[in-house]
């Protein structure tokens, strides 16, 4: 009997490398993801800090007007940076979300694919054991008939 061969094999390993690389895509967006994150927690922090370093400054008093500006310029500039981080942050997890389904696609289409392969293996070996006992059988009524042949 001939090997068994599965006409979609080249499609599968397509499949799976398509899906592989989609993964790395999805763990590179995580990883921006969480430097964005990172980086907005680091401004937030900043952003409090210089309030707190302001009020301490009010208390000790000589704060010069130029100096309350420069802090609530500062402020200003964290607010807004902070403000484009989420703006981007959010983007990124759409983005994930696209990525998340994508790869959800992909390994149903590689399971269906795998799960046609097995069981046509599966068919390939019931039809290679019902040859193989045709054989032993065809082997043994042909020893059979020689042997009463024989006596």
């Amino acid at each position: 009997m001939k090997k068994f061969k599965f006409k979609l094999d080249k499609l599968l390993d397509y499949k799976s490398k398509l899906l592989d690389n989609e993964i790395l895509a999805l763990a590179t967006l995580n990883a921006e993801l969480a430097t964005v994150n990172g980086r907005i927690d680091e401004m937030t922090a900043s952003a409090h800090a210089c309030r707190e370093e302001l009020q301490t400054a009010q208390l000790g008093g000589g704060v010069t007007p130029a100096t309350c500006r420069m802090y609530f310029r500062y402020e200003s500039f964290l607010k807004t940076e902070i403000a484009k981080g989420k703006r981007l942050a959010a983007q990124i997890e759409r983005r994930i979300e696209k990525q998340v389904e994508l790869i959800k696609d992909l390994r149903l289409e590689t399971k269906s694919i795998e799960l046609l392969r097995e069981s046509r293996l599966s068919a390939y070996r019931k039809e290679e054991l019902k040859e193989s006992e045709r054989q032993v059988e065809e082997f043994v009524n042909t020893a059979r008939l020689m042997r009463v042949g024989l006596t």
